[in-house]
């Protein structure tokens, strides 16, 4: 959502934590708290927060390996020991192939080249980071992972899509998935 390099978090990402503030309570009591992760440096992360008018917590995992390790980063680990290789996003890796050829490359669909530029950053910076959604369990002083899931496996998080699915023109995105999405209040500045 949040790249260390990025000037403005991801309009797509916004709109899904548009939705978060309206659950929190209902979680709280069933014992659950939800909170982002982003690589940006905390500072960064608060202040956009404050911005879009969020109550949810956000913490920075900027120096750590928190998102690499769970996949929603590409890159090299950073801490503890040599660096090891990780997998790169499936986006970068097609990215990294194109660059000898800037015509395909230049025709790559309208929404990253969109979220890229909303986000302050270029293809790489925005194929650099993923969404995904993980649940821990703690347990006395252990922390379990229970569950990841990522890309489309997430979209249960956008609650307008749900209810647009149940609309009579559906998404309506006319071939471009996403294309229409920006964050709350930059509907009509275009």
């Amino acid at each position: 959502m949040f790249g260390p390099d990025y000037s403005a978090g991801c309009p797509a990402c916004s709109s899904t934590a548009d939705g978060f503030n309206g659950v929190l309570a209902h979680l709280q009591v069933r014992d659950v708290t939800m909170i982002r992760v982003s690589r940006a440096p905390l500072d960064k992360l608060l202040a956009y927060r404050e911005r879009m008018g969020w109550g949810f917590t956000w913490a920075s995992s900027f120096g750590s390996d928190f998102n690499v390790d769970f996949g929603v980063s590409a890159g090299e680990a950073v801490t503890g020991g040599p660096a090891a290789p990780r997998p790169e996003s499936f986006e970068l890796a097609l990215l990294r192939l194109l660059q000898d050829q800037p015509t395909v490359r230049e025709n790559l669909p309208l929404v990253p080249a969109q979220n890229a530029r909303a986000t302050g950053t270029d293809l790489e910076g925005y194929f650099s980071e993923r969404h995904g959604l993980s649940t821990f369990a703690r347990e006395g002083g252990t922390v379990y992972h229970c569950y990841s899931s990522y890309a489309r496996g997430t979209e249960f998080l956008m609650g307008y899509y749900a209810i647009l699915d149940r609309a009579p023109k559906g998404r309506d995105e006319g071939g471009q998935p996403m294309s229409w999405l920006r964050r709350r209040g930059e509907y009509h500045t275009q």
